[in-house]
């Protein structure tokens, strides 16, 4: 134990303990985040903020001026995401997905770059545009919350739908991460560009990926793979059945 000190804010004795030279204060679960309040005096007014109830509207009915529920608001989004869901820096994962997810804030057009590992959420910041610069800037959130619990992590993959402003962001984040496109927008890809113009073979060509899909294992998919592969190029199947992606 490091020592217990009263805070000014919250007539609560707070311990703190020391792990490895870090500090780090234990706070009860009734107290909110800096110690702005009790849980039980706030979670009625956050929750008509999931309504958009206005701070002002907050403060004639709850007490306390608006600022103080507008800070209230934004202190619950401060904790780190990884550092709450994962404790043994041992436990993060090495295998991840992301994705993006289309939203509105304030009336503009935004995506939620999320990331999952281990079936769970480990990231999701806001990106005003989808572009390299702002998706990187988004998950760089991750990042930066995981080697604050391992300096050293790097993940060996990521899982994603193709976009390539995801790709740019996640390389230039983590150099060594090797890319994993989704099956399902493979197919997508493929059916997008191929379905009319070479329905000759479509049905064949995605009956034979999905066969693929359907592997039991890591050896037989990529078999499998190898044996599509060779279809294609037997029957001088046009490239978009091979590299869908491109």
């Amino acid at each position: 134990m490091k020592d217990i000190y009263h805070p000014k804010k919250q007539p609560v004795p707070i311990r703190r303990i020391e792990i490895a030279g870090i500090a780090y204060t234990i706070r009860p679960s009734f107290l909110l985040p800096y110690m702005t309040g009790m849980t039980n005096e706030v979670e009625k007014a956050l929750f008509l903020r999931k309504f958009n109830v206005p701070f002002w509207a907050l403060s004639h009915v709850f007490g306390r001026d608006p600022s103080y529920w507008y800070r209230t608001e934004q202190l619950l989004g401060r904790n780190s995401i990884v550092g709450t869901a994962i404790r043994n820096p041992d436990d993060l994962p090495q295998h991840l997905a992301a994705d993006e997810k289309h939203s509105w804030v304030l009336g503009n057009k935004a995506y939620i770059a999320t990331t999952v590992g281990n079936e769970c959420i480990l990231g999701a910041s806001i990106a005003n545009d989808a572009g390299d610069n702002a998706l990187k800037e988004a998950y760089q959130g991750f990042q930066h919350e995981a080697r604050c619990l391992k300096p050293s992590y790097a993940p060996d993959t990521v899982n994603f739908d193709g976009w390539n402003a995801t790709r740019k962001a996640w390389t230039c984040l983590f150099t060594s991460i090797v890319i994993v496109y989704c099956f399902l927008h493979v197919f997508i890809k493929i059916r997008d560009r191929a379905k009319k113009k070479y329905k000759d073979i479509f049905i064949q060509a995605t009956s034979k990926l999905w066969d693929c899909y359907h592997a039991e294992n890591k050896y037989a998919f990529s078999q499998r793979i190898r044996r599509l592969i060779e279809w294609c190029k037997e029957n001088n199947a046009p490239d978009v059945f091979v590299n869908p992606i491109i």
